[in-house]
């Protein structure tokens, strides 16, 4: 049987005090891969697990998988965190946890755009970025396939597939080299609301990011499994720093088809009136809601992008309307041969899960 690998990141920012006393900040990439031997049972594991952690606080979950920006507003987040970790610990296989720890002063600034030179053998001055673009512009974006490339030299293609929370980014030779090497993997929009070895990765990294600040430790090697103790020498560390920086650094300005390995079917949303604020759309609890309909149909959502997405409807997919426009438009594209099925929004408004539960049996 393949084993799964989910996997999430986030920015990880602390206030410091620089040498000559002034505040500053520490920035890295935190990321957490979750191996599980079996997918559909460690789904179950995963239920019973959230369940008994929100008993634990008097809580009954309202969704099927939780992203910590779901409960990041609870004032018992922590005791929900800590209590799914304990519960969810024998249905793991293994965690890596990978972060950023790059030295400045070895390398001022690192060369990026280097598809000419390494095609032609040629020395490449510019262009450059500092470490802080490189994190913001770059690695924050596509650090899951990242994490992804640096597992791939450990594990075979034939044993492991990758579930990642939905990524962008510019193309870089370590993504190249997953593919080289034939890995397989999938990608979730919103992953860590829909898909449960995902939700634990994004749970789990901000277990450990919320244990470094009680505990008052930096995100150093060292730290990290003492801080993890509860999965004893499951938890396995990897440093991403200067010497893995001509692998991830992008190598043209051409974008990583990122939703081309897009989990289907996809509830693609559109939003029709362009002056409908897609932040605001997607921070609705219509927009959860909808989410965690889709998960019970093993799909995802997505917000339609017109300039990328329509290549890649496939049959099964759903165009999701808010409005008429929304309607008129996913119609359109029904006309020029795309098989999309029909799907109002405004049916996800204040559904309770046993409401979303009895409409998704109804499609």
């Amino acid at each position: 049987m393949v084993s799964i690998i989910g996997i999430d990141s986030r920015l990880f920012k602390r206030q410091v005090i620089k040498n000559n006393g002034e505040p500053g900040y520490f920035d890295s990439v935190l990321g957490v891969a979750v191996k599980v031997d079996d997918f559909f049972k460690f789904d179950e594991a995963y239920k019973i697990a959230l369940n008994k952690a929100f008993k634990k606080v008097n809580k009954i979950p309202d969704y099927q998988y939780y992203c910590y920006n779901d409960i990041k507003d609870f004032e018992n987040a922590f005791e929900i965190l800590d209590e799914f970790s304990k519960q969810i610990v024998k249905h793991i296989e293994k965690i890596h946890v990978f972060y950023t720890l790059f030295s400045k002063k070895r390398v001022p600034e690192i060369k990026v755009y280097g598809r000419l030179s390494k095609d032609k053998k040629i020395k490449l001055n510019k262009p450059t970025m500092n470490y802080e673009e490189l994190l913001n512009k770059h690695l924050t974006h596509c650090f899951p396939i990242v994490c992804a490339w640096r597992l791939s030299d450990y594990l075979s293609s034939e044993t492991v597939n990758f579930h990642l929370d939905f990524f962008e980014g510019r193309n870089f030779e370590g993504y190249e080299r997953l593919k080289k090497l034939g890995f397989n993997f999938l990608t979730y929009p919103s992953g860590d609301c829909c898909n449960p070895v995902i939700s634990t990765a994004d749970l789990l990294l901000s277990l450990l990011d919320m244990r470094l600040e009680k505990e008052k430790k930096f995100l150093i090697f060292e730290n990290i499994r003492p801080l993890m103790p509860e999965f004893k020498e499951k938890v396995l560390v990897y440093p991403i720093s200067n010497k893995h920086l001509p692998f991830i650094t992008p190598l043209e300005k051409k974008s990583i088809n990122t939703i081309s390995y897009a989990r289907h079917p996809v509830y693609w949303v559109f939003k029709g009136d362009e002056l409908l604020n897609s932040g605001i759309m997607k921070r609705s609890p219509a927009y959860r809601n909808l989410i965690d309909l889709a998960s019970s149909n093993c799909a995802v959502v997505k917000m339609f992008n017109k300039n990328k997405d329509s290549d890649n409807f496939k049959v099964g997919d759903y165009g999701v309307f808010i409005n008429e426009e929304g309607k008129s438009l996913i119609n359109n594209y029904i006309v020029l041969g795309k098989k999309l099925k029909l799907f109002d929004l405004n049916l996800m408004v204040a559904k309770s899960p046993k409401e979303k539960q009895k409409h998704l049996y109804n499609l």
